[in-house]
């Protein structure tokens, strides 16, 4: 089922929108619908928050400095 919303973008980000769309034979709803279940489908912050961890728990050992503000840099950049 389909249903009709209401958005606001930007002027260059839509007629880029518009002019891809047309460009592929699609409908700018199509194209929007499919980038935005791309999006959903790969939440990489999760993924990468995961990943830290395990690395972060897998030591039986202090981590070095470095290690730690790196594990915490990429948290960060997953946000």
């Amino acid at each position: 089922m389909r249903r009709k919303i209401g958005t606001v973008l930007e002027v260059d980000v839509l007629k880029a929108a518009k002019v891809r769309a047309a460009r592929d034979g699609r409908t700018l709803a199509d194209l929007i619908q499919d980038a935005l279940i791309e999006y959903l489908q790969n939440d990489t912050s999760e993924v990468d928050a995961l990943r830290s961890c395990e690395r972060f728990c897998s030591h039986g050992r202090t981590l070095p400095l470095a290690e730690v503000d790196e594990l915490l840099q990429e948290d960060v950049l997953a946000v």
